[in-house]
């Protein structure tokens, strides 16, 4: 007979985490590394474009398929990870991030190219969404809202420095940029110390768990709230990362004259908001209020907005992304925290995952929408659209849920 420490031994060779903080800094880092997925073909996709010899126009489906298999996979894997674990899933994730990440060293055609980046997509929407739901089965309250802001601080620094790093390795050769997703290999490794967290009790098919899901949130008083979660989570991304973000490389190029180099500077701003928010979130829930904070989050995403659109120079484009970065920033870890709340642990993969594929159907439709909107109705409105609606959701989001919603259900 194999002695038991021998067994413990071989099945996990670096053992298993047991400490909350190793917890967070694993959902961290797994979720970091789903960032650059995006961020790291960002800088080189007019050189993408001119080695296959296609429009730059059609050189977007490279960033759009990663979109696009969140948008189609990323609530099945959140029901996965209520039936066979966290664990389990978030390693199959990884795997799959990171094999066709690679893959795209070796991609020597547009449309394989496409296709090993939607499969990336889908570890993708693994690895964004699952580490959220592991920070919500180890934290709980408060301390879980603050823990959603270190995770959102490690996404937007890893979305600030991966550019930097893909530019300097797409130096040497165009494709080596997808060598960094080796790193992979070694977050696995770790990421394996988690403990092992299949369900005891069974789950039900998945659109039966859904069904219940939805009938749990009924009967507790906070399906309306979670609806709104999503809608508001959908309006803000939609705005800022389509109608907002997509243009603003115009805007510094057509109005200002900011040349390639100067214009990633100009645009990190809107990050470096975020930081300073979610980094600070549990302060700044002492400090008003969670319910005060996310008036004062819609209301700084409607100024940054207004003075994006006024802006006489491109410092006061800095500013203005800035402050909407510090709005998003002040908003996004609350309604991370409730996706992860409002299911309790048994749907809690499923209505995590719901909400990240809310957040990848705005991120792929919003960027078309606002290209199309500058085109059409000149460089400004852009931001006065996005002003108005996030001005609106600041005055109405309180009033429209007293009218739907049990004041006393859990949302918070």
């Amino acid at each position: 007979m194999i002695p038991v420490s021998l067994t413990a031994r071989l099945s996990r060779p670096f053992g298993t985490a047991t400490r909350p903080r190793e917890l967070l800094a694993i959902a961290v880092a797994v979720g970091a590394m789903g960032t650059l997925g995006f961020s790291v073909t960002a800088p080189i996709l007019p050189d993408l474009a001119d080695a296959f010899g296609v429009s730059q126009g059609s050189i977007g489906l490279v960033q759009g398929s990663i979109s696009l298999a969140g948008v189609i996979f990323s609530a099945l894997i959140g029901y996965l990870a209520d039936r066979i674990g966290r664990r389990r899933v978030i390693l199959a994730a990884l795997a799959l991030f990171s094999v066709f990440g690679v893959a795209g060293f070796f991609a020597r055609s547009f449309w394989a190219l496409v296709m090993v980046r939607f499969l990336q997509g889908v570890g993708t929407s693994g690895i964004l969404g699952v580490g959220i739901v592991l920070i919500g089965d180890a934290f709980e309250g408060d301390a879980r809202t603050r823990a959603m802001g270190v995770n959102m601080t490690g996404l937007q620094m890893t979305s600030l420095l991966g550019p930097v790093v893909a530019g300097l390795l797409a130096v040497g050769g165009i494709f080596r940029p997808f060598l960094i997703f080796l790193i992979g290999i070694p977050l696995a490794a770790w990421a394996s110390r988690m403990p092992a967290d299949r369900p005891e009790g069974s789950v039900e098919r998945p659109l039966r768990h859904l069904t219940a899901a939805v009938t749990a949130m009924r009967d507790q008083r906070t399906l309306a709230d979670y609806a709104g979660v999503l809608a508001a989570t959908f309006v803000a991304t939609y705005l800022l990362h389509g109608l907002g973000l997509t243009v603003v490389p115009l805007l510094l190029d057509d109005v200002f004259g900011i040349d390639v180099a100067a214009r990633g500077v100009f645009i990190a701003s809107f990050q470096l908001g975020i930081v300073l928010a979610a980094i600070r979130i549990g302060m700044l829930i002492d400090w008003i209020g969670r319910v005060n904070l996310i008036t004062t989050a819609f209301t700084l995403m409607a100024a940054g907005s207004a003075v994006t659109a006024l802006a006489p120079s491109a410092v006061a484009v800095v500013a203005g992304l800035a402050v909407s970065g510090f709005g998003f920033g002040a908003f996004v870890p609350q309604a991370q925290a409730y996706a992860a709340t409002v299911g309790g642990q048994h749907y809690r993969g499923l209505t995590v995952l719901l909400w990240v594929t809310i957040i990848r159907f705005s991120q792929l439709v919003g960027p078309p929408a606002g290209s199309m909107l500058y085109d059409t109705a000149g460089p400004t409105v852009p931001f006065w659209a996005a002003a108005a609606i996030t001005g609106a959701l600041a005055l109405l989001w309180i009033p429209v849920r007293r009218a739907v919603s049990n004041p006393a259900g859990a949302a918070g």
